[in-house]
């Protein structure tokens, strides 16, 4: 057990190491709702897999987070900001962002809408096959 537990505590402190530089890149704000003045941390954007990768790394606020931990229970509104952050020139927001839209558009219309309106690029179709939520 401790061998483990270790390993998380490693694992851990690798992806923390990241927070500088991704606070440079967000410009100290969350990375998927723009929220500033609020508290940020670095969220591997799942499944995460090897040894950590700042290219799957996010910096986001605690209330992102938690609508993310709980977004089979998500409301309709809870959501919305994501039509910004689809438009992220960093890959994995950008990536990240469309895969949670279209589990809000099973629920919702105007998600639905944005996604089929949505061009995605080769690229970030790619990322999205990547990203594991569930």
């Amino acid at each position: 057990m401790a061998k483990g537990y270790d390993e998380h505590i490693e694992r851990k402190n690798k992806v923390n190491s990241f927070g500088r530089e991704l606070t440079r890149r967000a410009k100290s704000k969350c990375e998927l709702c723009e929220a500033t003045g609020v508290s940020l941390s670095v969220y591997e954007v799942p499944p995460v897999k090897g040894d950590p990768e700042i290219e799957r790394c996010i910096f986001i606020c605690d209330e992102c987070r938690d609508k993310i931990d709980r977004i089979k229970k998500a409301k309709e509104n809870d959501f919305r900001f994501l039509t910004n952050s689809i438009w992220s020139e960093v890959p994995m927001v950008k990536g990240f962002s469309i895969v949670l839209l279209r589990e809000m558009a099973k629920k919702y219309s105007w998600a639905e809408q944005v996604i089929e309106d949505l061009y995605i690029d080769e690229e970030t179709e790619e990322i999205i096959k990547n990203i594991n939520l569930f």
